[in-house]
Order: structure tokens, then C-alpha cells, then sequence
């Protein structure tokens, strides 16, 4: 498969919402919202920044979160990695400067579900991490099995978007 770049990442989980019949800024549906972003961590990001060789698998990490905020809840569904050190402005990555070849940022690409505060989860801040697009398939299962406990519940909104969470 051919790498998406890290950059690009936001909209393609954005397309593959739309490719499995929702819409990135209304999913109700929490099926839905895993399917896509399952086959999201299937797709390889192209750019990523790799401090480690050989068989570590730090480059790319699948995280699932539920938390209240603001007396909501959230489903967080994160894809979290390491890019070349750029500069950020308004939330929007620019170039990375050409003296900055051994920093990097932490970037995520974020798929948030908000429910009525009377939804409650079992989810404890899951992550597992892989190299990109290769997560193995035990640990997509035990992410599944999280996030499928808020099956029955809708969402009352969602948002996708790419984000440095320094």
C-alpha cells in the first residue's frame, strides 16, 4: 500500500468516514467510527520521523481514551507519532527548518466522539504501539473490545483533525 502522507492524514480518515456511509463532523454511530479508523491505522503515513532501528516499534502508536470534560463524555480515538521537528502556526504545520534534522514533534490525528453526560465507559487509556500501518491484530482486538462497549450509545458529534499535543 502506498504511504499516505502525515500530513494528508486527517483527510484520509476523513475519506474513509465517508467511504464507510458517515460524516466526519456527525458520526452517531460508534460501529462506524471504529471501522473507519480501523482501517485508518491500516494505511501506512509516509514522513514520519524514526529515532529507532531494527525491531522497535516506537514510530507509530494507537491510543483509546474516554474522559469527561465539561459534563460530557469523549471517546478519543488517537493515532499518535513522530514527524521532523516543523513549525506550527494556527494549528497548521509549516516547513521544518533546515537546521532541525535531529528534532521531532509528537503529531496525532484524532477521532472524537462526544456523548450525553449520562454516558459512562470502561475504558482505561489504552495504547499499543507499531510501525506504521502494521499494528498487530491482538492489539486491534483489545481496542475493539474497549471501544465497543459504547456500541449502544449515539454520539451527539464527532471531529477529526490533526494536532500537535505539546
Amino acid at each position: 500500500m502506498t504511504p499516505v502522507p502525515w500530513r494528508d492524514g486527517a483527510q484520509e480518515l476523513r475519506r474513509l468516514i465517508m467511504a464507510e456511509g458517515g460524516a466526519p463532523d456527525r458520526i452517531a454511530d460508534v460501529r462506524l467510527a471504529w471501522r473507519a479508523f480501523r482501517a485508518f491505522l491500516a494505511v501506512p503515513l509516509g514522513g514520519l520521523f524514526d529515532r529507532w532501528s531494527g525491531t522497535h516499534a516506537e514510530a507509530d502508536m494507537l491510543i483509546v481514551d474516554f474522559g469527561v470534560s465539561g459534563g460530557t463524555n469523549g471517546l478519543l480515538l488517537l493515532r499518535r507519532f513522530t514527524v521532523p521537528a516543523v513549525e506550527w502556526q494556527d494549528g497548521v504545520p509549516g516547513e521544518q527548518p533546515e537546521d532541525d534534522d535531529d528534532y521531532a514533534d509528537t503529531v496525532q490525528i484524532q477521532l472524537e466522539l462526544t456523548f450525553p453526560g449520562d454516558v459512562t465507559a470502561e475504558v482505561d487509556d489504552f495504547w499499543t504501539a507499531a510501525r506504521s500501518g502494521g499494528f498487530a491484530p491482538e492489539d486491534l482486538a483489545e481496542a475493539e473490545s474497549l471501544v465497543m462497549t459504547l456500541s449502544g450509545a449515539r454520539a451527539l458529534r464527532s471531529r477529526v483533525e490533526l494536532v500537535n499535543p505539546n
